[in-house]
């Protein structure tokens, strides 16, 4: 066993036995002003490591988007410190130092002063193979003492299909270049055989290849920065107060726990699809979240979708990283955040899950149903966060977001593949006390924002025609959704080129809370062959976004040609044309509350945005606004809401009757064949959920869910 093995072995021990990381914060209680000095200079150190980076890197998911993160970390791999960036990977490089030790990278192939390791395998650590990671060990007089670490999203991997994003992935092998842990750099040089492997393996090699050299100069920054501290401070004192400051933070994430969250069990669900074609399901993804009075949380995974065939499920990397950025966001906000946040939390991930894989060759490039169980997460910290008499920190979930890929020749006639990400500029969820944010940003990375539109013509061929706020995208409640981003785009300068899109299924990608209505279903209008060219040619008007009507956009009524809408927004890549039309949207909040308890200024403030319709006014919020002065009619306001809440209760069913019908459908086995497939599979994976369902519906013995594609589960 190596030295590394030795002390990774007896960290886990410490804290399995004696359920603490230190046994004893003696230097913070001993020299409180130092302890937190040294913690403010290593926060200092990952923040220039993140800001330095990020302008040494050409991909504009670095520079523009902020999809980076770097951070300090022990010898053993736990997390020390983190910059700002990209919260779902608090724990993906901790997982990637964990792994070398364990596979006795310490003797072959070494850990050696100025070596860097590479890994995008995200059942290592990350969660698809666009998410690369760096990581350097740092030395101190012939000991190691810690590493430094960054993380960066690459817009093209050398995929089936361009642009990193695989939206009809069967295996592993469709989503690129996997490097699993490999020494890229040595002696602080990058090796150059491993470049060649990215320029000849990958469509556009230069995001990828700057990337490397943004992560190791922060990595050099980090380690600079640290051994200037342990020259300040003593390297003994170092060493002990990285530990106490995870020790530190776990503990006071167990009293936030406890002061702020009701003790009890919440139960959540989230829904994504897999849009596969001919076995198109609906994928599940529970969570029962126990709050202890002892200030743990636990988050059991049960009845969560088996893995399949599909790109839509994640690694337990993913997971990880998904809770611990919901956790980080809304209840550890202000704490110190390293490896300490996750000790105070127990995840129980079932194997062979959509969510952890029995192997490594499933493919995971959109895992769409781990970021639904995320949000779930989130959901029941809102709700235990309610029960305690909290408002402000409750809320109800945000997009899983789209885009577009494309790859062929760009507009300078070079070979190019990647992905829009401006959909890291979503609409965010609804609130207790307020509106979502329209186009603010993603649950994954709170730095997300759209990026310029002039940075993602030069890299990508589409021109943009409209980039605007989705109108009415955001889930309608007393306080709504945010709106997301829309754009329209038009094929222009290239004659080799392939437009596709990813998304989830169709049905809504955000689910509201407490009465507030789900964000709107993803899409994508798509129009061939058509006549803009001659449109611009003779001066006429050209569309500028989707207008007041989706059933019949602008865009459609304006431009002759051939127009396809893609619910679900999934889209194998396809030629396109000089004149080419097609859209792509961000997608939305889901909304908090009751729609018809909406302040009618709310309403009148939406309409003079243009993120709200005449019609939605009228007819979802029941608030009635002369059009031409936009005066609140009180009296007919009134008149609208009580005529609903008298047909609520007119064509309400309770709860038991309800419940009554829908046992008769599962008796007659006469679900939607999505449906049908979703809780075949997880009947057939959960005993303990089979269990569950059975005693819920009341089920008689031998009852058997059908397969709709011929199999049959019995329940009972």
């Amino acid at each position: 066993m190596t030295p590394l093995q030795e002390q990774l072995r007896e960290r886990d021990r410490r804290v399995t036995e004696l359920g603490r990381y230190e046994e004893k914060l003696e230097l913070k209680e001993g020299d409180p002003i130092r302890f937190e000095l040294l913690y403010s200079k290593i926060v200092q150190s990952v923040t220039s490591a993140h800001e330095v980076a990020r302008l040494v890197s050409a991909s504009p998911m670095s520079r523009e988007l902020g999809e980076i993160i770097f951070g300090l970390y022990t010898p053993e791999g736990d997390a020390v410190a983190l910059s700002r960036g990209l919260l779902i990977h608090v724990h993906t490089m901790s997982r990637m130092i964990k792994w070398m030790i364990e596979q006795g990278y310490e003797d072959d192939p070494g850990f050696a002063e100025g070596d860097y390791y590479f890994n995008n395998d995200p059942y290592i650590g990350g969660a698809h193979c666009p998410d690369q990671m760096i990581v350097t060990p740092i030395w101190w007089e012939g000991d190691l003492v810690g590493w430094a670490g960054g993380l960066t999203h690459t817009p093209e991997t050398g995929g089936s299909e361009p642009g990193g994003f695989i939206p009809f992935a069967r295996s592993r092998f469709d989503e690129g270049l996997f490097l699993p842990c490999v020494k890229v750099a040595e002696n602080d040089r990058v090796k150059r055989d491993l470049e060649v492997l990215v320029e000849r393996g990958i469509r556009s090699p230069i995001f990828w290849l700057t990337d490397n050299r943004a992560k190791i100069t922060g990595a050099q920054i980090i380690r600079t920065e640290v051994k200037g501290l342990i020259q300040q401070f003593g390297v003994d004192f170092f060493g002990k107060a990285c530990r106490e400051y995870i020790e530190d933070t776990r503990l006071a994430a167990q009293q936030r726990i406890r002061k702020v969250l009701h003790p009890g069990v919440y139960r959540e669900v989230g829904w994504r699809g897999s849009v596969m074609p001919g076995s198109e399901t609906l994928l599940h993804g529970p969570v029962a979240m126990t709050v202890t009075r002892e200030g743990r949380l636990v988050f059991d995974y049960e009845g969560l979708s088996p893995a399949g065939k599909h790109p839509f499920q994640g690694t337990l990397p993913t997971i990880e990283g998904l809770v611990m950025n919901v956790a980080i966001q809304h209840l550890f906000y202000d704490l110190k955040h390293n490896e300490g946040v996750l000790l105070a939390v127990d995840l129980k991930v079932p194997e062979g899950s959509a969510g952890n894989p029995p192997s490594i060759f499933y493919p995971t490039a959109l895992w769409g149903i781990t970021y639904g169980v995320g949000l779930a997460s989130g959901q029941a910290i809102s709700r235990a966060y309610y029960a305690n008499g909290y408002r402000e920190e409750v809320h109800a979930t945000s997009a899983l977001s789209s885009a577009y890929t494309a790859g062929g020749l760009d507009q300078y006639g070079r070979p190019f593949g990647a992905h829009n990400f401006e959909f890291a500029a979503a609409g965010l969820f609804g609130t207790a006390v307020m509106d979502g944010l329209d186009t603010a940003g993603v649950e994954f990375n709170p730095e997300g924002e759209m990026g310029d539109a002039e940075i993602w013509e030069q890299i990508l061929p589409p021109m943009y025609l409209a980039r605007e706020i989705h109108t009415d995208g955001g889930g309608y409640g007393k306080y709504r959704g945010g709106n997301g981003v829309q754009s329209l785009y038009l094929v222009w300068g290239t004659k080799d080129i392939e437009i596709g899109g990813f998304g989830a299924a169709p049905i809504y990608s955000a689910p509201g809370l407490m009465g507030g209505y789900p964000a709107g279903a993803l899409y994508m209008w798509v129009g061939s062959r058509t006549n803009i060219r001659q449109l611009i040619a003779e001066g006429q008007p050209i569309p500028s976004g989707e207008g007041e009507d989706p059933a019949s956009p602008d865009f459609v009524r304006m431009v002759e040609g051939r127009w396809e809408l893609i619910p679900g927004h999934n889209r194998i890549g396809r030629p396109a044309r000089e004149g080419d039309l097609f859209t792509a949207m961000t997608g939305d909040g889901g909304g908090f509350g009751d729609p018809i308890e909406r302040d009618p200024a709310l309403v009148r403030r939406d309409l003079e945005n243009l993120v709200t319709t005449p019609w939605t006014a009228r007819h979802v919020y029941c608030v009635a606004i002369d059009p031409e002065s936009l005066e609140v009619n009180q009296e007919e306001t009134e008149r609208l809401r009580q005529a609903r809440r008298e047909e609520r209760k007119r064509t309400a069913v309770p709860a038991q009757e309800y419940k009554a019908r829908q046992r008769e459908v599962l008796l007659q086995n006469d679900l939607a064949k999505p449906t049908a497939r979703m809780y075949h599979g997880v009947l057939g994976s959960s005993e303990a959920f089979r269990r569950a369902f059975a005693e819920f519906w009341e089920l008689p013995d031998g009852w058997q869910m059908n397969d709709p594609d011929g199999e049959s589960e019995e329940v009972a």
